[in-house]
């Protein structure tokens, strides 16, 4: 028998071992059922930093497990900063923000995939206002300094949002989630008079921006 011949053959044997199990694959993949529950989850990292300064930023996200094979998901939040600078200007920003989007389960254990590893893309939006205070300036005539401000600035904003994360169930129904946010702004609309530093949902206005959250999820 030819080398060639033996190759052949050899091939053959594996395609026809292969196929049996390809095929009890995916059966067992159309076996999941379509609705394998819903996870309620509260952010818990973020609202910690309130107790530290008056930097304030919470949420709540919903995501429907379809097949354990796809999570859309959908996030609703509200977020404030303020901040005074080494010149003694203070910049205030708040107002809600939304997140839909779709994660992917890459690696996942459990029945209805309890613990998982994803990795997801996502939409945020948010309109929000923000203040400008103790702006200083030289006016009159003599030049003196003179106080003044820029309030009711509202700005829109709108970015992705690339996502990986972890959930690890910890007991019964409830698990812990930690993801890892890449976000680049898509547009934003600046006030009438200022351009917005902090962007609620989104993070400093700096392209791009990174940062790393933390929920308690509930399942239904």
């Amino acid at each position: 028998m030819s080398c060639f011949t033996s190759k052949l053959a050899l091939f053959t044997v594996l395609v026809f071992l292969a196929v049996p199990l390809h095929a009890k694959k995916e059966a067992k993949k159309a076996d999941v059922p379509f609705y394998r529950g819903i996870n309620l989850g509260v952010e818990v990292g973020g609202s910690a930093m309130s107790l530290f300064s008056d930097n304030w930023s919470g949420s709540a996200k919903l995501d429907l497990n379809i097949k354990n094979a796809y999570l859309p998901t959908l996030e609703v939040g509200q977020a404030r900063y303020d901040q005074t600078g080494a010149t003694g200007i203070r910049y205030t920003s708040s107002g809600p923000f939304f997140k839909l989007g779709l994660n992917l389960p890459i690696v996942s254990h459990g029945p209805k995939a309890e613990d998982l590893f994803y990795v997801g893309l996502h939409y945020g939006l948010s309109p929000f206002s923000f203040q400008l205070s103790q702006l200083s300036y030289a006016g009159g005539y003599w030049g003196n300094p003179s106080k003044t401000a820029l309030d009711n600035q509202h700005g829109l904003a709108g970015w992705a949002d690339a996502v990986a994360g972890v959930r690890v169930k910890v007991l019964g129904p409830v698990s812990l989630g930690w993801s890892l946010h890449y976000r680049n702004l898509i547009h934003v609309s600046n006030g009438s008079n200022g351009v917005p530093a902090y962007i609620p949902g989104y993070g400093q206005h700096v392209k791009p921006n990174a940062a790393i959250n933390a929920h308690i999820y509930y399942r239904f």
